[in-house]
């Protein structure tokens, strides 16, 4: 006799208020699939289908094991990662809001975005993430999890999530497609000082150094490259962070961050509501006028005719902490080449 597994993921999914078009669109497994499965003509879902349906709706490694070990699986390992990543690129933005949460989570939807393509704007209090190196994208705080082997693959596929948005962002260059930036004065002059102080205080040439690359990624972008990469300091603040990804084309889509300006490695600090993702015409209208907004607050000096703009601030930036070499030796292997190159 066939044994009967329990209805604890369909459960989840009623309980979610979401309907299945929905989740389909935020896992990237089919209406199709996840209609069989909520009339029960799905006795035994497939590992990939809960880890992925499940991460859709924000559940943390921990507690994904606990409801694969109810369908005889075993915890997430290196081995399952490849079909969670195929079912992300399978995710779609469409329609309403679809929230997201802070780190693993966040960056599954940025790579959705990413491999969009098209014209890409940002507005930040510095330049876009995907300028960071690897591994100052690996320095970040992870969530917390209940045992050993769920970190580290929480890390694990982490670190497979940022490489595969790196290796896109890379491509879209190579195919010319553009990346704007829109910079508050003020938000980036606090942002530098901080990190660079932090690093100091805590003696982390290290970090200090991976920052510094950071900055030179997209500073030499800007320079060798300033009809596809430009970044602009304003003097304007938007108060919030949002990138709109294929911004002139036919299907733009809107990633609204919310601005956290502080974190804590403890047990309170687990799902942070970073944002949310949308399609919707009437969000994008309102944001694409922060835009606009944003244009007009630029500078003449810091000006698109003017790319070299960027590295100056950001080098005296380093030099008044004492540090102006590290910025400088970064910038001076990247622009060593005409080529397109990152750190």
């Amino acid at each position: 006799m066939m044994r009967k597994y329990p209805d604890t993921l369909t459960d989840i999914i009623a309980d979610s208020g979401m309907n299945l078009n929905n989740i389909s669109n935020l896992s990237g497994v089919s209406n199709t699939y996840l209609t069989k499965l909520s009339k029960n003509m799905i006795n035994h879902p497939g590992k990939d289908k809960i880890a992925s349906i499940l991460l859709a709706l924000n559940q943390r490694i921990t507690d994904i094991n606990a409801v694969l070990a109810e369908y005889d699986y075993q915890p997430l390992n290196k081995h399952d990662i490849p079909a969670i990543l195929n079912n992300n690129r399978k995710r779609k933005i469409e329609g309403p809001l679809m929230p997201h949460y802070d780190r693993l989570y966040f960056e599954l939807m940025l790579v959705v975005l990413e491999q969009m393509g098209g014209a890409k704007i940002v507005v930040k209090d510095r330049p876009s993430g995907i300028y960071q190196p690897y591994r100052l994208y690996m320095l970040k705080e992870f969530q917390l999890e209940l045992d050993g082997e769920a970190e580290r693959f929480l890390y694990e596929l982490t670190g497979n999530v940022v490489r595969e948005r790196l290796r896109l962002f890379e491509e879209n260059c190579r195919n010319g497609q553009t990346i704007t930036t829109y910079m508050c004065r003020e938000c980036l002059n606090e942002a530098l000082d901080k990190i660079i102080t932090q690093s100091i205080a805590d003696n982390d040439m290290g970090k200090l150094q991976y920052y510094a690359q950071y900055m030179a990624n997209a500073a030499s972008c800007a320079i060798k490259f300033p009809e596809q990469h430009s970044l602009l300091i304003t003097d304007r603040c938007s108060i919030f962070e949002f990138l709109i990804q294929d911004a002139y084309g036919k299907k733009p889509a809107l990633n609204f961050t919310g601005n956290t300006r502080h974190t804590f490695n403890n047990p309170y600090d687990q799902h942070n509501l970073e944002g949310f993702s949308t399609s919707a015409p009437a969000l994008l209208k309102l944001f694409n006028t922060e835009v606009e907004m944003c244009k007009k607050a630029v500078t003449p000096e810091n000006s698109p005719a003017r790319p070299e703009a960027f590295s100056n601030y950001v080098s005296e930036k380093f030099s008044r902490w004492k540090v102006g070499h590290i910025f400088e030796e970064a910038m001076d292997e990247l622009m060593s080449t005409p080529d397109f190159k990152l750190f």
